[in-house]
């Protein structure tokens, strides 16, 4: 249903105020018997005034600026882009976008209703959706440009969003089977490290200031922030996404936290057949399916910096996949406007997704590269010493050390 702005309502009031004044004047007017012409043109002259006075102060404010510009039928204007510059403004090529847009279209989640005010296409809901997720843009801004209301564009975000989360477990999925053994295969390729499954890091999704708990949202690089973990093959691609945690969480403890942690504990087998494993920074403990480089004390063989030259190489997957879902969909950088949590959680999970399937349809990542501000790999000595003692006598990476590096046995 269409709701009035703050323009609309002013303009209404001033007209409401103009006809009741005019109709009070004209009833005065017809009760009132003059006695010669002079004071009946006196009383209609002073009539006019009193119309110029409720006139005026309504065309003052309709030509003073003040009033709303929006723009009409931007959807044209989209639609009269070449794919270069649609893909500069909404980050996905033509025929990326026109898939997601006919999937969205065919679901539940666009009202095809008869009735009342005509509801937001498909198309017009996720192209301001990518709008949106692509630019850092105020939402009322955006409601001027696609000629809807703010309210409309929060509901038509949600809308999608929760969309795109249905697609979760078809598009970020764990590979098993002979799917796995091509991830393998991939990583090997990269430095020769076999058994590799996949990369974990962390890194900083920045958000206003919580109106609860504030202090847990702010992370060492002393901006607020939630926690984005996740697990990326040899293509860049999204194999597991963990979101939502505090910034100021450590990277251990957020996987921890993880359900992938207590999967890992309790099926091991299953998740990493035939000792396979991911290899993460320093940040992390060394477990049997995780592995860490050799933490940097000043004493390093030369073989053991030759290995920790290797495995940041082969584990770049990870730190260039969250460089190019945050080149691509700019607003992961930093939400403004925003204070609902699970609301940008969700919207993070999202543009993973989106992340994932321009991946596979090879809608290529041609944006300036974008720094990586996670604070993975600043570690604090307790929680370092308390990761050593932990796990000693679970080291995997030395097997896989001596395995890279038999003349050192």
């Amino acid at each position: 249903m269409y709701t009035m702005d703050n323009d609309d309502k002013i303009i209404c009031q001033l007209v409401e105020t103009y006809f009741s004044s005019s109709s009070s004047s004209t009833a005065s007017a017809m009760s009132k018997s003059s006695s010669t012409e002079d004071s009946a043109s006196s009383s209609s002259g002073d009539g006019e005034e009193d119309d110029d006075l409720l006139l005026f102060p309504l065309m003052l404010y309709l030509t003073s600026g003040q009033r709303r510009h929006r723009i009409q039928n931007y959807l044209q204007i989209i639609d009269s882009w070449t794919n270069k510059e649609y893909k500069q403004h909404l980050r996905l090529n033509w025929c990326t976008a026109s898939k997601l847009i006919d999937e969205l279209e065919l679901s539940n989640f666009i009202p095809s209703h008869s009735f009342g005010v005509k509801p937001i296409s498909a198309k017009l809901s996720f192209l301001l959706f990518l709008w949106y997720i692509a630019n850092i843009e105020p939402l009322r801004t955006m409601s001027d440009r696609f000629d809807v209301s703010i309210s409309s564009v929060f509901r038509v975000l949600r809308r999608v969003v929760t969309w795109l989360l249905t697609k979760f477990d078809s598009v970020i999925k764990w590979p098993q089977g002979l799917e796995a053994v091509v991830v393998n295969e991939q990583f090997l390729s990269k430095k020769g490290i076999p058994k590799v499954l996949g990369a974990i890091d962390e890194t900083h999704i920045r958000i206003e200031k919580p109106l609860d708990r504030a202090r847990e949202y702010c992370n060492r690089k002393k901006y607020f922030s939630i926690s984005l973990q996740a697990v990326a093959d040899a293509d860049m691609r999204f194999i597991n996404v963990y979101c939502g945690d505090p910034g100021s969480l450590h990277d251990a403890r957020i996987l921890r936290r993880s359900e992938l942690y207590h999967e890992a504990s309790m099926n091991q087998e299953i998740l990493f057949p035939d000792k396979m494993f991911l290899l993460g920074d320093s940040a992390y403990p060394s477990l049997p399916w995780l592995v860490p480089p050799f933490r940097d004390n000043g004493h390093l063989t030369p073989q053991q910096v030759e290995f920790n030259y290797i495995h940041s190489s082969t584990r770049m997957a990870i730190e260039q996949a969250f460089g190019q879902l945050k080149g691509r969909f700019r607003r992961i950088k930093f939400f403004t406007e925003y204070r609902d949590l699970p609301f940008v959680v969700n919207t993070v999970v999202a543009a993973c997704i989106l992340h994932n399937y321009c991946i596979e349809k090879n809608d290529t990542y041609d944006f300036p590269e974008v720094l990586n501000d996670c604070t993975s790999g600043i570690t604090n000595d307790i929680e370092q010493e308390e990761i050593d003692n932990r796990t000693a006598g679970m080291d995997r990476r030395t097997e896989l050390f001596y395995e890279l590096f038999p003349n050192c046995l």
